[in-house]
């Protein structure tokens, strides 16, 4: 099985025009939109930028092309709605940095499976479709392949740079140059190459992150070990995430989850049912006795914990938070820029998107209607 990617694909890859002449579609802002079973793009305004009639869309790469699919196959539109690649593709993805996309094909005799390969941006064959799964390359330009249920890494010619022999790899190569693998149920990791640096012996493992550390499950606990595989804050806790840019973890103990610093020690005890990472606002989202609110780094409480659901602040400095079953927005005060009055809300781009009976619609940063309810869904092809 493949590791969920840094680029969010998956093991199953699934991930995830005519345009009209009453909207700009030089915008940056084109966001997936449906309305009677048929997909688009629209801008922040509300527009079509293109038009409703695609069965499914993704979003637009930095190369200015989307995967979209029409009569049961894939191809790639640009911001002006004009196909670049005629659908062709079972399935496709969007174009990585090097110019290759991830598409998939099925043979006359395998109709249910199929097989992935990468095309560039002419919709001509790089490496020929033969994987099983794959995902897209990373900035080391290799990418994560399996085939007949192992993984190993190819490079952009197609290339094994490391055979097919893992049950489980990581496709993100930490600062260090490694990437956590799993065989017969044990975990351990290896550089770009393949070679083995710390070898099989962990029972769960994460991925080394900026200050050089690792969690790492023995024994029914974590702790975190550094590329020697030393142990630096022993296996202690019942649950463990990775340390972030401002030095601090998530750890959960005995059902409760608080902050450790690098050297293992509390710097907020463990209180919380559930908790994030700080964003850069320097808030975090936690739940206390089932609701939600947001501590800074010392564990202060900056909004009181009061709300049934939350979300973490977006760019625009707005979250949205649930009370009483309906959904608004809050500032970084903890002040309603939004009340609670919408039966669904999400923040995608900045732009502000509200649900009201069963139609979705956009609103301001202060809450004015932009585009009145309308669209059967957006950003993704749920319908909440």
């Amino acid at each position: 099985m493949l590791a969920a990617t840094t680029f969010g694909v998956g093991c199953t890859m699934c991930q995830t025009t005519i345009p009209n002449n009453n909207s700009d579609t030089n915008s940056n802002a084109l966001i997936r939109a449906g309305l009677k079973d048929k997909c688009g793009y629209i801008d922040e305004t509300g527009h079509w930028g293109i038009n409703p009639q695609f069965d499914d869309v993704k979003d637009f790469a930095d190369n200015g092309l989307a995967p979209v699919k029409l009569n049961g196959k894939w191809g790639y539109i640009d911001k002006t709605g004009k196909w670049i690649i005629n659908p062709q593709f079972n399935d496709a993805n969007d174009f990585a940095g090097n110019g290759l996309a991830l598409v998939k094909l099925h043979g006359k005799l395998d109709f249910l499976n199929g097989k992935w390969g990468f095309i560039d941006k002419t919709g001509n064959w790089v490496i020929n479709p033969q994987f099983d799964d794959a995902g897209l390359f990373a900035k080391n330009g290799l990418a994560l392949v399996e085939l007949n249920g192992k993984c190993g890494f190819i490079d952009e010619t197609g290339n094994w740079v490391i055979n097919p022999q893992f049950d489980f790899v990581d496709d993100y190569f930490a600062e260090n140059g490694l990437a956590r693998v799993r065989l017969n149920d044990k975990w351990g990791f290896i550089d770009k190459t393949g070679n083995w640096v710390i070898n099989l012996q962990f029972d769960d493992a994460g991925y080394f992150a900026e200050n050089g550390l690792a969690r790492a499950k023995l024994n029914g606990k974590w702790g975190y070990i550094d590329k020697t595989s030393n142990w630096v804050i022993n296996p202690q806790f019942d649950g463990a995430e990775s340390f972030k840019e401002n030095g601090l973890a998530i750890v959960k103990l005995n059902d409760k989850r608080g902050y450790i610093d690098q050297t293992g020690k509390w710097v907020i005890n463990p209180q919380f049912n559930w908790a994030l990472d700080f964003a850069e606002n320097g808030l975090a989202l936690v739940n206390l006795n089932y609701k939600y609110g947001f501590i800074d780094e010392t564990g202060k409480w900056v909004i009181n914990p009061q709300f049934d659901w939350a979300t973490d602040f977006a760019e625009n400095g707005l979250a949205v938070v649930v009370l009483n079953d309906k959904y608004g927005c809050i500032d970084e005060t903890g002040k309603w820029i939004i009340n609670p009055q919408y039966d669904y809300m999400l923040i995608y781009e900045n732009t502000i998107f509200i649900k009201k009976k069963r139609k979705w619609g956009i609103l301001d940063k202060n809450g004015n209607i932009v585009a009145k309810p309308q669209f059967d869904w957006v950003v993704d092809k749920i319908y909440y």
